[in-house]
């Protein structure tokens, strides 16, 4: 017994690892970093969000590439040459200060990003759920939290004692490096079929389209409260003080949520799990337009982390068993969704937020999207077979 929770947990460790490097860095370490790049180099919130879209084109691109056949035996091998590439771009991010500059190495960022998730994600998971340990299946995506602390941490600490915004990228490429130690030790060999598997006649495609549709639509919803909740702090008079935290409880809500939520979801199905989260975040990002004060943008940072990165762990599992194919096919059809509604998203509140000089239209667009991606997250069984009774 000691052995199998050794194992299990190593798997996991392994797995949080990779997705704090790529997600948690990689990826949102952009979020506390932004407001040091617009104050010292004189741009726009339209060209940060473009910036940051681009990061998930790249999301996007590395999602739809991940379905090609030439990756199917070499799973392992790209799952480490991702890891290498987003070490290096997160360093890159330092070398040069032109928007273009910065548009390439996001996209490429964002590109490994998905690889790193996607392939990440095929070796650990059905490893995890060969232990018969399913409810922690998806404990490693702990890593998206665990990289928001460490990486918000080191961009304060860094911040406060007076380094620039290059500074800031490569201090948390150098956490990169430490985090891909274990990673390239650890990582397991790709199980191609594992015991794990759902009920086939909860299989469909209308019940996978639509959450392939509504996890677009949270990706959208999430993503400009999730790019600019520190510029806002920064920017806001009044909320100045909460530039250094805000992004820090995002990711020390998110941590033990990523095993609460999948417990939940177990006890009353991931997809009305997914329904009440989605719920959660768009009151929770509604918050800082009712509340314009501390207490609104604290409230809208925990229950972002409350529920973003477990919403990302419940829909591939919620995926997983409305799909009739594999687990990698899968992860990278609702990944390519969930990366087009974030790619447009914060390009667009970037510009809406450039137009009316207000956060407030941009947030209320994201929550009445989420309470929309909400609804449709619940199997169309539910009420279908209800109504065909009747």
């Amino acid at each position: 017994m000691k052995n199998f929770n050794y194992r299990v947990l190593v798997l996991i460790l392994t797995g949080t690892a990779a997705l704090a490097l790529a997600i948690g860095i990689g990826r949102f370490t952009y979020t506390p970093i932004l407001p040091f790049m617009l104050d010292e180099l004189n741009i726009t919130k339209t060209a940060g969000g473009l910036i940051a879209s681009w990061n998930f084109f790249g999301y996007l691109c590395g999602s739809l590439l991940s379905i090609l056949s030439i990756f199917k035996k070499q799973v392992k091998l790209v799952f480490f040459i991702s890891i290498f590439l987003s070490i290096s771009t997160t360093f890159l991010m330092s070398i040069n200060d032109e928007i273009i500059f910065f548009i390439i190495v996001r996209f490429i960022s964002g590109l490994s990003s998905a690889f790193v998730l996607i392939f990440g994600t095929a070796l650990i998971l059905p490893s995890i759920q060969a232990f018969g340990e399913k409810s922690l299946s998806t404990s490693h995506f702990m890593g998206v939290g665990f990289g928001i602390v460490i990486s918000s941490i080191l961009v304060t600490i860094l911040g406060e004692l007076g380094f620039h915004w290059d500074d800031l990228w490569v201090g948390v490429a150098m956490l990169s490096v430490i985090l891909a130690i274990p990673i390239f030790i650890f990582t397991p060999k790709e199980i191609l079929k594992h015991a794990y598997s759902q009920n086939s006649k909860h299989k469909n495609d209308f019940g996978f389209a639509l959450i392939t549709i509504s996890y677009g639509l949270y990706g959208f919803g999430y993503v400009i409260l999730g790019t600019f909740i520190s510029t806002m702090a920064r920017e806001t008079a009044g909320l100045e003080s909460t530039e250094m935290y805000v992004w820090l409880l995002v990711g020390l809500a998110g941590i033990p949520m990523v095993i609460f939520w999948p417990w939940f979801g177990k006890k009353i199905g991931n997809d009305l799990a997914l329904f009440l989260a989605c719920t959660i975040m768009g009151l929770g990002i509604l918050t800082p337009v009712l509340l314009q004060n501390k207490f609104g943008i604290t409230s809208a940072s925990i229950l972002l982390g409350f529920t973003f990165i477990p919403i990302t762990a419940l829909a591939l599992l919620e995926g997983q068993s409305r799909y009739k194919g594999s687990i990698r096919v899968s992860t990278a059809i609702l990944t390519s969704s969930f990366s087009t509604g974030q790619m447009i998203g914060p390009y667009f509140g970037g510009a809406i937020i450039d137009l009316f000089n207000s956060y407030n239209v941009a947030l209320i667009i994201s929550s009445v999207t989420l309470y929309l991606a909400a609804f449709l997250m619940i199997k169309p069984e539910r009420y279908i077979f209800k109504k065909l009774k009747k």
